[in-house]
């Protein structure tokens, strides 16, 4: 864990002696919805929990802050998040790195998302991973014909 407190945007609580669960708050832009418009999001929480088959299998993440994001659901719809494929030998921080690519949206995939509506919002825009996220502030989300015109990050 000593990696992840190197990082700067990324901070952490243990629970427990030995740890089972983390709280770890992330400080990058993000997106959330204001009614249907998008606004950005600099803080982020979420819970990672290592239940008893871990690291064979995934842990546990719940996500506690509002996210627009593909992949994450915000706490009204009980947090979840969809990291993809998961290998035992990946470190926690990896997954935070992961985490961070996710809600910045450097990384989302549109195959298994959990948000279908942030999908296909994603999808009707065209949007491809490392999208500057400052140009889609304010769009409306339900609204089909506002244009949105934006460029990827190299």
């Amino acid at each position: 864990m000593r990696e992840i407190s190197e990082r700067e945007q990324i901070s952490f609580k243990a629970k427990g002696d030995p740890p089972e669960s983390y709280v770890v708050e992330i400080t990058a832009p993000g997106l959330a919805l204001d009614g249907r418009r998008l606004v950005k999001r600099d803080h982020h929480e979420f819970e990672v929990y290592l239940h008893r088959d871990y690291p064979r299998r995934p842990p546990v993440i719940t996500w506690k802050t509002p996210v627009y994001h593909p992949n994450l659901l915000g706490p009204d719809r009980n947090g979840g998040v969809c990291i993809g494929a998961w290998r035992a030998s990946e470190s926690l921080a990896d997954l935070m790195a992961r985490l961070v690519d996710l809600v910045t949206y450097r990384s989302f995939s549109l195959s298994d998302a959990l948000d279908t509506d942030a999908a296909d919002w994603v999808d009707r825009f065209e949007l491809r991973p490392g999208f500057d996220i400052s140009e889609v502030l304010g769009v409306d989300v339900k609204e089909p014909d506002e244009a949105v015109r934006v460029e990827v990050r190299g």
